[in-house]
């Protein structure tokens, strides 16, 4: 007999059972349909038993190091890192950091870097005075793309900022997050740092430059603002 002939026989039985009438109380009469319901209805009931007695009996997740909901006092503090000074004339250019292997430059192994500034300040040193323009090109070892900004007349101050950690950067004050510990909670939010570089440029003399020479004096320095996590405490435990 096959599969198919053999489950249509056994529904037909089946639907045959709950039809009949199996007691007859009084005027109640008990049928076949009621107790194959009663029964599907006692099995549920079982089971949900088990998973419920299973899950009461189990070991919490939190015993496990399961996560918390932590929040802290976010701390950033500024932190001078390396300078270069000195003068260019009229076309001349300076690298500095990681394109010229400066290790001082180098903060991949600090995790708690929120960003760099990467400035450079400038003078008009001799010449015609104002109208010449500088060039500052900032980049980071992962990423050789960079940013770019220019400056015109005598003197100026570039700053160009670079993202390292945008959790952090992003918050003011306080700062949540979910952990197993205070520990974790720190450490979910490290990032590794960058080793910064770049090269700043005199592009281009004033007009009065034909007669007279002239030059512009820089200072190149890296500021770093790094991040803490005070006063950690749980709010809940999920």
């Amino acid at each position: 007999m096959g599969l198919g002939k053999t489950l249509d026989t056994g529904m037909t039985k089946f639907e045959n059972y709950n039809n009949s009438e199996v007691y007859k109380l009084r005027n109640y009469s008990i049928t076949g349909r009621f107790v194959s319901g009663f029964v599907g209805f006692f099995v549920i009931v079982l089971m949900l038993m088990v998973t419920f007695s299973s899950a009461a009996n189990s070991v919490m997740v939190s015993d496990l190091g399961g996560s918390k909901a932590y929040i802290g006092d976010l701390v950033i503090t500024e932190v001078a890192g390396p300078s270069l000074s000195g003068t260019l004339n009229s076309e001349d250019s300076i690298d500095f950091g990681y394109i010229v292997s400066e290790m001082d430059w180098d903060h991949i192994d600090n995790l708690r870097i929120s960003y760099f500034d990467v400035v450079v300040d400038w003078d008009a040193n001799g010449g015609a005075g104002g109208g010449r323009q500088v060039t500052f090109d900032v980049s980071s070892q992962n990423n050789t793309n960079g940013q770019s900004q220019t400056d015109n007349g005598g003197e100026g101050i570039i700053t160009i900022q670079w993202l390292i950690n945008q959790e952090i950067m992003l918050n003011n004050g306080t700062i949540s997050n979910n952990a197993d510990s205070p520990e974790a909670f720190l450490s979910n939010l490290e990032v590794p740092g960058e080793w910064m570089g770049g090269t700043f440029t005199f592009s281009q003399s004033s007009t009065g430059s034909i007669i007279l020479s002239e030059s512009v004096d820089y200072t190149i320095s890296l500021t770093m603002y790094t991040w803490n996590i005070e006063n950690i405490r749980e709010i809940q435990e999920l």
